[in-house]
């Protein structure tokens, strides 16, 4: 009896029937998060493309005195509410843009150099870092650095930007874009 059972465990062990399986198992994990944290980097870039994209555009337009066609009453100057409505539109691909998306605008002298924060302002940023929200609308000939802040949800929270997410407080992540331009005289 134990014989033949020592045999068959011989022989169990001598088979080679089945090791794929278990190399299956071991490996297909690590491929799938391989694959799902390429295409959430993927997606992430995309998105940080799109929003560097739509702040060009929409920058190049105040740039150009050209707000006319986003709204009438272009008399009150350029808002923040307005840009980030402009933006938004440019970069629809990014979801929730309204409600994730903050600017900030700020008039640089050029003999002096960047005064800005070195921490951006997001949607979230804690009231004992920041106070309020830089948005200073120039003036004709001002050089004025835009700066945007867009927070991201991540796709899938086994992915290595979901890991990283997820050590924030509220599970996303920050994307920036800034740009510098001079508003050109009307």
């Amino acid at each position: 009896m134990i014989k033949r059972l020592l045999q068959n465990l011989r022989t169990f062990r001598r088979k080679e029937d089945g090791v794929a399986t278990i190399e299956f198992v071991f490996w297909f994990p690590i491929f799938i998060m391989t694959t799902y944290s390429a295409v959430e980097v993927g997606i992430g870039a995309f998105n940080q493309a799109n929003l560097e994209r739509a702040l060009d555009e929409t920058i190049r337009d105040v740039r150009l005195n050209n707000l006319e066609k986003y709204t009438s009453n272009v008399q009150d100057g350029w808002t923040h509410t307005l840009l980030k409505e402009i933006v938004c539109d440019k970069a629809a691909v990014v979801s929730d843009c309204r409600e994730m998306l903050a600017l900030e605008l700020t008039r640089v002298d050029p003999f002096v150099g960047n005064t800005l924060d070195p921490n951006a302002f997001c949607v979230d940023t804690p009231t004992s870092i920041r106070q309020n929200q830089v948005f200073q609308p120039g003036a004709s000939d001002e050089l004025m650095i835009v700066r945007a802040c867009l927070e991201v949800k991540p796709l899938w929270w086994g992915t290595t930007l979901g890991v990283i997410a997820r050590q924030n407080p509220n599970g996303i992540y920050e994307l920036h874009a800034t740009t510098v331009f001079v508003y050109e005289p009307t």
